[in-house]
């Protein structure tokens, strides 16, 4: 118990540091990953944003030592984060698609066997599908997905019909998020994505983006004209495979 009391007590101080996050988290790096994962999964419930964001990042080089070392203990961990998102575990969820996204943003291996999993979460169905429909839950799988296509885009490619889609949703800073990863995928620009990106060319929404290790203040309107200048002009950069 001692030992456990200083584990959550070392989590916290890293969480809370002053200065950049990767320096802030790397006195971690020293503890076993198996030992960090409690503490962590507790601090994305914290009340501090960057105490949260920085608990998901956390995770992400937790759990990519933790499968280095043994892979099936990284699978285990990313089936207990889809367990949270699932309705029958009771669980809300808050920063588990978040957390999944980073640990496969850091890990290949994981990134090519849940991938699909994590692009699931924001595809809406008419049935046997895994949409998340509560708002708020479905924005972190919008940064979730965003993140992906920073570090894969490859694998989060199959995304860009529901991130069109997602220009439209509910949530303002899901649309910004939407507008995000869609400038970081580069995909073929279509009439229903440059429309979605005028409709919001207006949408004063400002969030705090969390990105890079650093919270920043982002306004929807400005990711979607960034898009827009970058999609609609397909001669000036070269679009990905």
């Amino acid at each position: 118990m001692p030992r456990e009391r200083h584990m959550k007590e070392a989590v916290r101080k890293a969480l809370a540091a002053p200065g950049p996050t990767d320096e802030a988290l790397a006195v971690l790096d020293a503890s076993p990953p198996a030992a960090l994962t409690g503490p962590l999964l507790s601090a994305l419930l914290s009340p501090t944003p960057l105490v949260r964001w920085r608990a998901v990042t956390a995770l992400g080089r937790a759990v990519c030592r933790m499968a280095e070392a043994r892979l099936e203990d990284g699978r285990i961990f990313v089936r207990r984060l889809m367990w949270y998102l699932n309705e029958e575990s009771g669980a809300v969820g808050w920063g588990a698609p978040e957390a999944m996204a980073e640990i496969l943003a850091r890990h290949e291996g994981l990134a090519r066997e849940f991938h699909r999993i994590l692009l699931s979460y924001i595809r809406e169905l008419e049935k046997d599908c895994t949409f998340i429909d509560h708002p708020p839950l479905r924005r972190g799988a919008f940064w979730g997905v965003a993140r992906l296509a920073q570090a894969r885009p490859e694998l989060a490619r199959p995304a860009v019909p529901d991130l069109v889609t997602g220009l439209a949703d509910c949530d303002p800073e899901s649309r910004g998020l939407c507008c995000l990863a869609l400038t970081l995928l580069r995909p073929e620009e279509t009439p229903e994505m440059l429309a979605g990106f005028l409709a919001l060319a207006g949408d004063t929404h400002v969030f705090d983006l969390y990105w890079d290790g650093e919270l920043r203040p982002a306004r929807v309107s400005e990711l979607a004209r960034t898009a827009h200048a970058l999609l609609s002009q397909p001669g000036l950069y070269p679009h990905q495979p």
